[in-house]
């Protein structure tokens, strides 16, 4: 058996993401539209799909075998910029087609799942691996609440109801009845139980509520922030840090992650005009009504206060702000690991999650930025040590 311990940690983990974008979208189809959820499906090819679907595949295996850390997936629905409405099926493949890596799954949306078939999944999935799968639970945004069926005012209690019943389908034997306020079974008895014990670990990211990071911080789950700029990614940090001293635990760098994206190439000129395509419709990603992306109740004023902050919201950024806030980083080698490691020394985050493979870039030119990441980047990044919090 695998033990499930945050033990401390004095080095980075770089971990690869891929959007798994359905990049034959265009500007053009996207502008007759007005939300995402009214974009319809007609545009999708199968054929196509199968193509690009074995495409990042390649890219899973790829980072596993250059010596990249971890490799993320998520979910997300009625989105064609993510192609992934099963975060666990996309984890099972990097399960087969990887040896070495972790498998962090950021996560499954569990307001809009089924808890007891989700702890059998998981369960499933860490036993495919060998104990290599971190098990990351999000609300989702509210276009997911909306497309899955639920009133977004029941989201935040329908994620901790599922949270707490998930994490005892893994730790309480079987059978036992439940009985809760959204979800109800006569007998829960899932018969695969995960290899780590008492449970896979469990990373919670947030786009910024700071009621999500003290949630996290109360259990001493890894915080993953998602989205935002430094200087609010500091504030987050520290009520993380305040959180859990509160509560009894004592934080450090593997209770904290960030994400930004990144991609390497040969030379700096290469990657700033590779780069760009990062951006591949991001004027459409967020389009639609108030009721669409921030429907009344669905997150809370101190949440909704902490979202405008954010330079994305309201306004979208373009290739050079992003940069310059280091959100974006592109370059080769030497320019990346230098641009990294600053954001290193700010944060001394226990883990780097790196969107490296999205909008139109092509697929040689992300293999290419795995490699070069596997094999120059990540292991100048492994030599810096991170600074304890306090």
């Amino acid at each position: 058996m695998v033990e499930t311990t945050t033990p401390p940690r004095d080095k980075v983990e770089v971990y690869f993401h891929t959007q798994q974008p359905y990049s034959y979208v265009t500007d053009e189809d996207l502008e007759k539209y007005d939300a995402r959820l009214r974009f319809p499906n007609t545009y999708f090819d199968p054929q196509k799909a199968h193509v690009l679907y074995n495409q990042y595949h390649e890219q899973y295996a790829w980072a596993d075998e250059v010596g990249v850390d971890g490799i993320l997936t998520n979910e997300h629905h009625s989105a064609y910029w993510n192609m992934k409405p099963s975060a666990n099926l996309d984890a099972a493949v990097i399960s087969k087609i990887t040896k070495r890596v972790k498998i962090a799954i950021m996560g499954n949306i569990l307001p809009i799942n089924d808890p007891v078939r989700m702890a059998e999944e998981v369960a499933m999935l860490d036993c495919y691996s060998g104990g290599r799968l971190i098990s990351g639970f999000v609300r989702g945004g509210a276009t997911e609440s909306l497309a899955g069926g639920i009133d977004p005012t029941e989201n935040r209690e329908r994620f901790e109801e599922a949270h707490d019943l998930i994490i005892k389908c893994w730790t309480t034997p079987g059978p036992f009845r439940y009985e809760g306020k959204y979800y109800h079974y006569r007998a829960v008895n899932p018969w695969v139980l995960p290899m780590q014990k008492p449970h896979p670990p469990i990373w919670f990211p947030g786009a910024g509520s700071p009621e999500s990071v003290m949630w996290a911080a109360r259990r001493g789950y890894p915080y993953m922030s998602l989205g935002a700029i430094m200087e609010l990614t500091k504030e987050l940090k520290q009520i993380y840090i305040d959180t859990a001293h509160e509560a009894g635990h004592k934080p450090g760098p593997q209770h904290f992650g960030y994400q930004l994206r990144a991609l390497v190439a040969d030379t700096d000129e290469e990657a700033q005009e590779i780069g760009r395509r990062f951006l591949w419709t991001q004027d459409h990603r967020m389009k639609g009504p108030r009721e669409h992306n921030d429907p009344p109740g669905f997150q809370s004023r101190l949440g909704r206060s902490v979202m405008v902050r954010k330079p994305q919201v309201g306004r979208q950024m373009d290739y050079e702000a992003l940069q310059e806030l280091n959100m974006l980083v592109v370059g080769s080698p030497e320019t990346v690991t230098r641009k990294l490691a600053t954001t290193i020394e700010h944060l001394s985050p226990g883990y780097l999650l790196l969107i490296a493979s999205d909008g139109t870039i092509a697929h040689k030119d992300v293999m290419r930025s795995i490699e070069l990441l596997g094999k120059e980047v990540i292991p100048a990044l492994h030599e810096i040590k991170l600074q304890p919090y306090e």
